[in-house]
């Protein structure tokens, strides 16, 4: 499990079906065969989920401070949107990088459960998948206490 799921002996239960706003941390691992060459990242999101009739039902963005892709740019900030269904508690968001030395190909999608952990922290847990550079794995993130 990547991050900041449910640890070892806790049972994460369902979510009301609310809206969660605020500070999302975790992290996101590349699959097992690609732990050489892909670096794990860092969550650090700013992510409503808001149950609704109308698209998006998921927004947000994000950034990196250390990145290496782009030379004497080392912040890359991202947006984040999607759609939560509360019925099964599914997510899934794509992130979209904002700088235009980055592809608009270039897209990673995040596809996951969302769960209340004992704690009564908000959790999200599943797979992400970048499909123009052939790389995926797991994530995690927990809602942070306001």
């Amino acid at each position: 499990e990547a991050g900041a799921g449910a640890g070892a002996g806790e049972v994460a239960r369902p979510p009301p079906k609310n809206h969660y706003s605020g500070l999302w941390i975790g992290e996101a691992k590349p699959a097992a065969a690609l732990l050489g060459d892909v670096p794990v990242n860092p969550i650090k999101w700013a992510l409503s989920i808001c149950p609704g009739p109308s698209y998006p039902t998921a927004f947000g963005a994000g950034y990196f401070d250390d990145s290496g892709d782009i030379p004497d740019k080392s912040v890359l900030f991202y947006t984040l949107e999607g759609t939560y269904d509360p019925a099964n508690y599914e997510l899934k968001l794509v992130k979209k990088y904002t700088a235009r030395e980055i592809p608009e190909e270039l897209k990673i999608e995040y596809t996951g459960k969302l769960s209340i952990l004992p704690d009564g922290q908000p959790a999200i847990t599943g797979q992400w998948n970048n499909v123009l550079e052939g790389t995926h794995g797991e994530f995690a993130c927990r809602q942070e206490e306001p």
